[in-house]
């Protein structure tokens, strides 16, 4: 739980997006407001407009401090493609650690310094592997926009939302009424979640794979 104040140390864009994520991990992003980020942080809510303009820059913030978290989860060793998928592994567990941020960071774009670079880094990985700039594209929006999806399942299926309702599908059990959903339901379950993402990115580093090898006898 976060302190009612923290004084002490000098204002700066990182120190006020960390302290803004924090706040949105403990009570959600419809709770964040310059006047309440102010108050843990000790100051007055205009001070921060020095920082970030608005709202939508304060995310653009959060989501270099998220990036930076990923970042440090992976390490330089195996080939062009694992190192892709491991960043996209690093990326999914946002949804995991950050719940509330995730569903307000998949709708942001990369604007600042730090997100640029690290999709530049992510791109230069699909470039070391051999695809063409189109096959990039199309490769790392397939892979987002999976990798979302399944974020998202995470967020939905462990009720980490403020206004969360019960889960009924995690032991959903009514054959006469709904039999395709009481079949299907164990298999939807938090406990598979990961082996659901893992063997969706299979199929897709698959097919890349396919690709590759097939251009490179043509």
């Amino acid at each position: 739980m976060i302190h009612k104040k923290i004084k002490g140390e000098p204002l700066d864009r990182v120190r006020i997006a960390q302290v803004a994520l924090a706040l949105i991990d403990e009570h959600g992003i419809d709770q964040l407001s310059m006047r309440k980020l102010g108050g843990v942080l000790g100051v007055e809510a205009m001070a921060m407009y020095y920082y970030f303009r608005n709202k939508a820059e304060l995310l653009d913030g959060i989501l270099d401090i998220v990036l930076g978290e990923v970042a440090a989860r992976l390490t330089p060793e195996g080939t062009p493609l694992e190192r892709v998928r491991r960043t996209f592994d690093a990326l999914r567990t946002i949804a995991i650690v950050h719940p509330h941020a995730f569903l307000s960071m998949v709708s942001r774009r990369f604007r600042t310094q730090p997100s640029l670079q690290f999709y530049e880094q992510l791109l230069q990985l699909f470039h070391e592997a051999g695809l063409t700039p189109q096959q990039s594209a199309c490769y790392y929006r397939l892979m987002a926009n999976f990798t979302v999806g399944a974020g998202i399942a995470e967020v939905g299926s462990r009720a980490r939302q403020p206004d969360a309702a019960p889960i009924i599908l995690e032991n959903f059990n009514q054959p006469e009424t709904f039999p395709r959903i009481t079949a299907v339901a164990p298999h939807l379950r938090v406990t598979e979640l990961d082996a659901i993402y893992q063997s969706g990115m299979n199929i897709l580093f698959a097919a890349l794979s396919a690709e590759l090898a097939k251009a490179a006898t043509d």
